[in-house]
């Protein structure tokens, strides 16, 4: 298997695994969404993105490219399952927007190899739009703070 039809395999099961758990969220009206959009259109993409990694793979062996080791594509999309399982579990104990910011920085920093000052700025961005976006935009109510210290 090529290293892109493995990480679009990864990205396909993991958006269907997302697309089943989300329908059990609703999903509000086009003026009002609900908690379920999110999660469903993110699924969606995943798996479109599963889909053209998958031709891009084909494509390539086609063209001659030599197969890759199976460990070596699966480090990537295993280094984000691992941060996103944590930002799952650490999301109600330090709050949306200390999670967000720390999960974006250390994507940026693990899986994309980015330099700190960078990373620290784009995390930073990142999550204060979110925050912005779903707070203050969209309404939605997100644990913001540290519960465990009272704030």
């Amino acid at each position: 298997m090529s290293r892109e039809f493995t990480a679009g395999l990864i990205f396909i099961l993991a958006g269907i695994y997302g697309l089943i758990f989300s329908r059990q969220l609703p999903l509000g009206r086009w003026n009002e969404p609900g908690p379920g959009v999110f999660p469903m259109v993110l699924a969606f993409l995943l798996v479109l993105s599963g889909v053209l990694m998958m031709a891009q793979g084909k494509k390539g062996r086609e063209e001659g490219e030599g197969e890759q080791e199976i460990l070596k594509p699966l480090m990537a999309p295993g280094q984000i399952v691992l941060l996103t399982l944590g930002f799952i579990l650490s999301l109600e104990r330090v709050g949306y927007l200390g999670t967000a910011m720390a999960y974006m920085l250390l994507l940026f920093l693990w899986v994309c190899r980015y330099r700190l000052g960078p990373a620290l700025g784009m995390a930073a961005a990142f999550g204060l739009g979110s925050w912005y976006i779903f707070v203050k935009i969209l309404g939605v109510q997100l644990p913001l703070t540290v519960p465990a210290l009272g704030l």
